[in-house]
């Protein structure tokens, strides 16, 4: 019996289209029993929206139907787009069809006569929908997430208090959303309730199951001498940590060893999948979350606190398990030879990027004369490997991130952009080399697992960007930009106020890194095979790639390696919607984080640069990060949009993207996460 990942290569081969009784007749089915089989498996793939049917009744790809497949992205104003990674179709709400936001549907795609394109909702494939969040006001219960456009009605009375929150289960779909109480939440002004909303409304797991909490109490609260057996024993060694200062979730420990031949490069990862065995209750819970969340104000973990912080958290003076990869370095920062083998280790010092900035910079530092020997040779080492990955043409994005200062209560005192110094860069340059070395080795020996992939960016993007560094009197060369083409490009900013708003624009241009079980190379770190190895404490990718190595490579364990490859490319798909579940969830907060903060200034001037220009305004980037709208309604003078070099005109003005200018803040919604400004002052940006 044929397969459905057999069938789809086979019509992709045909000429032309059959209806199913001819598939039958060409695969020569002589039973019933098959041909029962292979009708259940057409109406799943049609269920599943793979494949549709002609008026003739022809089965068909449905990306050869003018359909596609996608999520539907819904704005708060009446209308949305359905996305999938080629295409951007704008759909009325008239035509979503009881679609709601985040649901995977199949929508009919028409073409205009002005070139663009438009939908219709046919089919909704997943609903997503399935809990949301709302607040009691007015004798309404009204949704917290906006992009939800139907009015509620509960299946029960129930008596709420002005501004209390609730969880709903929606119970049926339509032009109303019937729902009914899943829990109370409490009042919408309670401490920390505004962030719990966002991560309720992303459907972010936060409460661990039972039967995950009776695992974790089954765990030793120490390494037991039986784990030791067939492990490199390096606790002897000068090993260090690296990260920031609230961190508690060691994933990673280093150590350089620098002899004549050159420098060897030990990476030692926390090995989770000793502890986090295959569909056990934990397992199953980190599959189903597939990556911790970092919101303003607290962290919500893939693995239970005990792990994370504790038994896997390679803490200072403590004996962990670990998997290391052993890299010998070539002088010109090329892997001469390698090794990947189960150890263990007790790091020597829980160091700060503070700390090794300051050692870095000169500065005065409470470290042993031995600690700051090493760190300097792991910077030489960074050194070199950087130049390596720079002459390959790997692109550096260097974003602006905001740093929040909380109180206990979640209130914001403070926001400023997170620096990244050379400290965090050689972090980075440590773990990028490892996860391309595990990449490569696994790629090697065909081990199933889950590639990070990166694609080259759309021509459409990269237009738009080569228009904007037109206005900057800069050129692209090369039809196609190859990484090293965008490299020199940001050089070019790098000392220039611009720098951060320059990145950000051609990160926007990019196309979104994913997982895939398809070695298919990372455009962005110019590298053929890449991986993610390093953080299996906060991301399920990583602890496949631990689970795999140990099944295949440390156990020679090939026994179902079918069913892993099927289950590993699953996890691809299912860890790549976990990220972006993750990434909104995050970004929701820290919006919303923002505005709260920014009305207590509302009425205050502050000099900005401008980071983005549309024809409905343009946005302005703070010295502390945050960003607000300058509407083109609160402009002095009728402006029209240059599309042509992003720039908004007016008969004695022009605002264009990296151009200085003074605003005041007049508004900022909480609710809506939205901060407005209008300008007191500008500058001409040359």
């Amino acid at each position: 019996m044929i397969n459905q990942i057999e069938f789809l290569e086979l019509i992709k081969t045909q000429n032309k289209p059959y209806t199913a009784q001819e598939w039958a007749n060409k695969l020569n089915m002589q039973y019933s029993s098959d041909m029962h089989a292979f009708l259940m498996m057409i109406h799943r793939m049609e269920d599943e929206a793979i494949i549709t049917y002609t008026n003739k009744q022809k089965i068909v790809l449905i990306e050869d139907a003018d359909f596609v497949k996608g999520i539907l992205s819904v704005n708060p104003k009446g209308y949305g787009f359905v996305d999938n990674e080629d295409q951007h179709v704008y759909v009325q709400e008239e035509k979503f069809h009881t679609a709601m936001h985040g649901d995977e549907v199949l929508v009919k795609v028409k073409d205009l006569q002005d070139g663009s394109t438009m939908g219709e909702i046919k089919k909704i494939v997943k609903r997503n929908l399935t809990q949301l969040v709302a607040v009691y006001y007015d004798h309404n219960l009204v949704p917290k997430d906006r992009r939800i456009l139907v009015p509620l009605q509960l299946t029960t009375e129930h008596i709420f208090g002005e501004g209390q929150l609730v969880l709903l289960d929606v119970v049926s779909y339509g032009d109303v959303l019937k729902v009914k109480i899943n829990k109370h939440l409490g009042h919408e002004n309670d401490p920390g309730a505004d962030v719990l909303s966002i991560l309720l409304t992303h459907r972010i797991p936060l409460d661990f199951p039972e039967s995950v909490l009776r695992s974790v109490e089954k765990m030793p609260l120490k390494v037991l001498p039986e784990d030791l057996v067939g492990r490199v024993d390096y606790r002897q060694d000068q090993i260090v940590t690296i990260d920031g200062e609230d961190a508690k979730d060691f994933d990673d420990a280093i150590h350089v060893v620098q002899d004549k031949q050159g420098y060897t490069l030990y990476v030692h990862i926390a090995d989770v999948s000793h502890y986090v065995t295959q569909n056990s209750p934990i397992d199953l819970e980190a599959q189903n979350r597939t990556t911790s969340v970092y919101v303003v104000d607290r962290v919500v973990p893939m693995l239970p606190f005990e792990l994370s912080n504790g038994l896997c958290s390679l803490k200072e003076g403590e004996d962990r398990l670990t998997l290391t990869c052993k890299m010998k370095m070539d002088a010109t920062g090329e892997v001469s030879d390698y090794e990947i083998h189960p150890s263990v280790i007790n790091s020597a010092k829980r160091l700060t990027y503070t700390q090794v900035n300051q050692l870095f910079n000169q500065e005065p530092v409470d470290l042993s004369e031995s600690v700051k020997a090493m760190l300097m040779r792991m910077r030489d080492l960074s050194h070199i490997i950087r130049k390596n990955r720079e002459a390959k043409g790997a692109i550096d994005f260097d974003t602006v991130e905001s740093k929040f200062t909380v109180d206990e209560e979640g209130e914001v005192l403070n926001i400023q952009p997170r620096t990244r110094g050379e400290a965090e860069m050689l972090i980075e340059d440590f773990m990028v080399k490892a996860n391309e070395t595990v990449a490569q080795h696994c790629r090697y020996l065909d081990i199933p697992v889950l590639y990070r992939v990166h694609d080259a960016p759309q021509k459409r993007r990269l237009a738009e960007f080569s228009k904007v560094m037109l206005a900057f009197g800069i050129k692209l060369k090369g039809a196609e930009h190859s990484p090293s083409v965008i490299q020199n490009v940001i050089a070019q900013f790098k000392d220039k106020e611009e720098y951060g708003v320059v990145n950000e624009m051609l990160l926007r241009s990019m196309s979104k890194a994913k997982y895939d079980f398809r070695p298919l190379g990372h455009y962005g770190l110019a590298l053929d095979n890449y991986c993610h190895f390093t953080s299996p404490i906060r991301r399920y990718p990583d602890l496949i790639v631990h689970r795999m190595l140990r099944k295949v490579f440390f156990e020679h364990n090939n026994s179902d390696i079918k069913n892993d490859e099927t289950w590993v490319e699953m996890m691809g798909f299912k860890c790549s919607l976990g990220e972006q579940r993750a990434v909104e969830a995050e970004r929701d907060t820290e919006d919303m984080k923002q505005a709260q903060y920014m009305s207590k200034h509302v009425g205050e001037t502050f000099d900005g640069l401008i980071a983005a220009v549309t024809k409905f305004g343009f946005f302005v980037r703070l010295p502390n990060s945050v960003e607000g709208l300058v509407h083109v309604r609160n402009l002095d003078d009728y402006y029209t949009f240059d599309e042509t070099r992003l720039v908004l005109r007016s008969t004695y003005k022009s605002y264009s993207i990296g151009q200085k200018v003074r605003v005041k803040v007049i508004s900022a919604d909480k609710e809506k996460a939205t901060i407005d400004f209008v300008v007191v002052e500008s500058r001409k940006r040359f």
